[in-house]
Parts: C-alpha cells; sequence; structure tokens
C-alpha cells in the first residue's frame, strides 16, 4: 500500500514537472511570437546588424543587473567541452541566427516570418537525433513532411503567386535563422544541468555582441537612422520580451522537457505572431496560409509523439 502511495506522489511529482516545464516554454513561444513582429517594426526604421548588436548587448547587461541583485556567481565552474558548448550557443545558436532572422523580417511580412521560424522544431529534432543519437522512427519523416509543405503553402501565401515570387530573400534568411534556433536548443540543453539560467543567458547574449560587433563597422549606414517613436518604445519592449525574459524561460523550460519536447511545444509560435501581427500591424492572413499554419502545427504533434513513443 504505501509503495503504491510513493508510486502516485513519483507521478504527479512527474507531471507538475512536465506541466512547469510546459507552462514556461509556452511563456517563451508567446514571447518570441511578439518578436516576430516587434522585429519587423524595429528593422523597418535600424539596420538589421545594429538591431542585433543592441538586442543581444542591452539584454545582456540587464539580466547582469538582475545577476547582481540576485548574487548569483557570473564565474561558474565548467569544464572545457562546456565552454565549447557555450561558444556554440553563442554564436551559431544565437548572433548569426538573430541577424538572420532581423534581416530577414525587413524584406517580409510578420505573419510569413513568424510561421517560418516553425522550422526550429525541424531542426531540433534531427540535432537531437544526430547530437544525441535518437533513433527515427517512420513518423518522424511523416512530421518533417508535414512541416516543410506547411511552411511551402504558407510562403506561397496565394494560389495565384508563381512558385519563384513568392521565395524572397527574407524568407531565405529566416529559415537560416530558425536552423540556426533549432541547434541551439541541443548546446542549451546540455548547459541546462550545468550552469544557472540567468548566468549562462549572460554569457550567452555578451559572446554574441562581441562577435557582432566588429561587423557594425562593415556595413554601410549602421549608424544611420532616425530615432522615431515607434523606435524608442518597440525596441524596448523587444530586448525585454525576447532576450530577457523569453531565454530566461527558454533555459529553465528546457531543465524539465527534453529538448524535443520543448520544440514541439514552441510550434505553437504561429499563432502569437499572427495575432501580434494582426493587432499591431493590421497585417492580412490567408486561407492558404492558415492551412499552411495548421499543416506545420499537425507536423509538430506527429513529431512529438513519434519522439514520445520512442523514448518509450
Amino acid at each position: 500500500m504505501y509503495e503504491r502511495a510513493e508510486k502516485v506522489q513519483d507521478t504527479l511529482k512527474g507531471i507538475n514537472v512536465k506541466a512547469r516545464g510546459f507552462i514556461l516554454t509556452l511563456l517563451t513561444t508567446c514571447m518570441f511570437g511578439l518578436g516576430a513582429v516587434l522585429g519587423k517594426i524595429v528593422a523597418a526604421d535600424m539596420q538589421p546588424m545594429l538591431v542585433s548588436f543592441l538586442d543581444l548587448f542591452v539584454g545582456g547587461i540587464l539580466l547582469g543587473i538582475i545577476l547582481l541583485i540576485a548574487k548569483i556567481p557570473l564565474w561558474p565552474q565548467l569544464q572545457k567541452t562546456d565552454w565549447v558548448n557555450l561558444w556554440l550557443l553563442a554564436v551559431i545558436g544565437t548572433a548569426l541566427p538573430l541577424v538572420c532572422i532581423v534581416t530577414g523580417l525587413a524584406q517580409t511580412s510578420a505573419i510569413k516570418g513568424g510561421f517560418l521560424l516553425q522550422m526550429q522544431g525541424l531542426i531540433t529534432v534531427i540535432c537531437a537525433i544526430i547530437f544525441l543519437r535518437e533513433r527515427m522512427a517512420w513518423k518522424h519523416f511523416g512530421g518533417i513532411a508535414c512541416l516543410l509543405f506547411g511552411s511551402l503553402l504558407v510562403i506561397i501565401k496565394n494560389l495565384d503567386a508563381s512558385l519563384w515570387e513568392a521565395f524572397s530573400r527574407g524568407d531565405l534568411l529566416i529559415v537560416a535563422g530558425a536552423a540556426g534556433l533549432g541547434y541551439s536548443m541541443i548546446p542549451a540543453k546540455k548547459l541546462s544541468i550545468r550552469i544557472h539560467s540567468l548566468p549562462l543567458n549572460v554569457w550567452r547574449l555578451l559572446l554574441g555582441a562581441i562577435v557582432l560587433l566588429p561587423f557594425l563597422f562593415i556595413q554601410p549606414h549602421t549608424f544611420t537612422f532616425t530615432l522615431t517613436s515607434t523606435l524608442l518604445w518597440a525596441l524596448p519592449v523587444y530586448i525585454i520580451t525576447n532576450f530577457c525574459i523569453g531565454y530566461i524561460t527558454l533555459q529553465e523550460g528546457l531543465r524539465f522537457l527534453k529538448a524535443w519536447e520543448s520544440a514541439a511545444i514552441m510550434q505553437t509560435m504561429p499563432i502569437f505572431s499572427t495575432i501580434f501581427a494582426i493587432l499591431l500591424l493590421h497585417d492580412t492572413i490567408s486561407w492558404l496560409q492558415i492551412v499552411g499554419g495548421a499543416i506545420i502545427l499537425i507536423g509538430g504533434f506527429i513529431l512529438a509523439r513519434a519522439s514520445e513513443a520512442n523514448n518509450k
């Protein structure tokens, strides 16, 4: 009888842990969905490379201040492999994808950008299979096919648009950025059990800003912009929601969920990006994009279920 009670308590504890990870990751998805819209607004008034640098640098400074107030050590005791993962997370998983995404958002719609960012879930699953040596079932292929086909419908938007006209440079940049974000879940998951979320994200943001700093003086017209009223509120909100709140909740969620579980939950990002685009940009959405978004969500669900069965 006591053994049954202990099993029930362990089960409830596992459910509570999963629920906590789910809520944190869902909050991250909401912040990133808002970021797809705010990134487009900010990139319209400021050079994308400068936007990316300010996001990382100011976000890192704000988290550093919180770190000092909370009296959490900035210099964790990490092994050599941990520092390698941190550099991979900061450069390949943060700085470079951010530049691609902000540049791409300036050249495409926020709704389309929010949908295309779902490719990071596909990349996360593939990277988890490659780097974490998870087995791939036939259902994984079905989920991947749904994600690719759904993204194609979102890009085309209207049936009367030709394929080559529908694919733009901005779309490709967002897909490339989503690939980097998808890969970032692998080193982030490895580091989630080695370092506290606050110092990890401070290092992640500041190292990424250092990488981007030299490119600010190479890009033309980097520091030529006008401080508009929209920029004055959109940029701070973008930094706080995405690079302070979003990154912290994502890293905390990874403590309770597996990488593929977080990726599956983040397939709901198009819902938030669409809502915020309609509210802030008065954007429109076609029925073809709705169908494509539904197929993307179905693909993410298939991947999640297949990965769950595989883990069992």
